[in-house]
């Protein structure tokens, strides 16, 4: 990849002196930079700058932060805005200086506190819709058409102007266009109540109608435990037939396709489908994947989609039984474990981790005090992308 950096920016030409150190070097050094350090990097000198906001460096910088990806968690709901992150305990924390906080670093060396957005006095009570190349996408519970895209580690973001449908918003998607080439194409998807449907593209930094619409007679679940999930450039969601007469209506996924821009249908199995219980939707070494909960919420079943838009490819490969009453899935370990929320021996809300090789689970005590509040997890990389429209960066 560095040998690509050097002829997409065509740095070999330059001028002597401008480098202490030889080229390669210097963008090795440059890659294991925090994005942070390397937005105040491109201030040193133009040569510095061509290589740090190209768009293979980007791409390289997001591909080396990938393996040591961070988890970003939120009280949903939750007032006053609290972001944080968590990293397993053999990473370090992306954001080391700011282990001024409250709870105590050196017995929770994983936790660090990020900064709230610069808008988030606008945001009444808010969500976080999906993270993708380092962006977040958030909006407003209150309001759902008051919609932000924010990169929290160089600390830019971008206001979305209404869509159309503001006053009917029920469901937004966020994710980006994977075949454009470009890794701020970034789009979110809006919904009506009366299914109509529209698509957000940020390089067009305009809205656009999706002609077919959303279909008809489904509804997406709005617990605050589940949330899109983006993989193979479509946002899913989980979804159920509408029903006035019979609570058993069957349940299933339904997609939207960023690059083609439109919906479609994917079925659960049979015996999923037909179960009364909450469905999370999550993704799994890059495969799709619901956690289907049974027997009055003391267990859960993990299904995966092993080959996607198969749906005889489901696969259940987990029962997680846990004697608790108030738990449930949030996301997963790189170490192989599932992320639950809990409660720890205090009482308090607990990230609880399930080791499924040997059926136990390991609790760690949250840094925040918020217990029975839902929290949300999503997987968060660090990224020089910046969330706004190209022909508006530098203007």
């Amino acid at each position: 990849m560095i040998e690509a950096i050097h002829v997409s920016i065509g740095i070999g030409n330059v001028r002597k002196g401008d480098f202490s150190l030889p080229e390669d070097v210097m963008i090795d050094i440059f890659l294991r930079f925090p994005a942070k350090k390397l937005a105040q990097l491109r201030c040193v000198c133009k040569s510095w700058n061509q290589i740090i906001t190209s768009q293979p460096f980007v791409e390289s910088h997001i591909d080396q932060s990938t393996t040591k990806a961070c988890i970003l968690y939120h009280p949903y709901r939750y007032r006053p805005l609290e972001l944080g992150l968590y990293s397993e305990p053999q990473e370090i924390g992306l954001y080391p200086e700011t282990k001024k906080l409250t709870f105590d670093f050196e017995t929770l060396p994983n936790f660090v506190k990020l900064c709230n957005p610069p808008f988030a006095t606008k945001l009444i009570d808010w969500n976080i819709i999906g993270s993708c190349n380092g962006v977040l996408c958030l909006c407003s519970n209150f309001d759902l058409s008051v919609i932000y895209m924010w990169n929290p580690s160089i600390n830019k973001y971008m206001a979305l102007p209404k869509p159309f449908y503001q006053y009917n918003v029920r469901y937004l998607g966020f994710g980006i266009n994977p075949l454009s080439g470009y890794l701020d194409d970034f789009k979110v998807v809006c919904i009506s109540a009366n299914a109509n449907a529209e698509v957000y593209s940020l390089q067009k930094n305009s809205w656009t109608i999706v002609a077919e619409g959303f279909p008809p007679s489904i509804d997406l679940s709005r617990c605050p435990y589940d949330h899109p999930a983006f993989l193979r450039g479509c946002v899913h969601w989980c979804a159920r037939v509408s029903c006035y007469v019979d609570s058993k209506c069957p349940w299933l996924i339904v997609s939207f396709d960023f690059a083609d821009e439109f919906f479609e249908k994917i079925m659960l199995p049979d015996n999923l489908s037909a179960s009364d219980s909450n469905k999370f939707l999550n993704v799994v070494d890059g495969c799709l994947c619901v956690f289907a909960a049974v027997d009055e919420y003391s267990a859960y079943e993990l299904w995966v989609m092993m080959d996607y838009g198969v749906v005889e490819s489901w696969t259940r490969i987990y029962i997680i039984e846990k004697p608790d009453k108030y738990w449930w899935p949030l996301g997963f370990a790189k170490t192989g474990g599932i992320f639950l929320q809990g409660v720890c021996e205090h009482g308090q809300s607990t990230l609880v981790t399930y080791w499924p090789d040997s059926q136990t689970f390991t609790c760690t005590c949250f840094p925040l005090e918020l217990p029975h509040i839902p929290i949300q997890m999503l997987t968060f990389v660090e990224s020089l992308v910046a969330p706004v429209p190209r022909h508006l960066i530098g203007a």
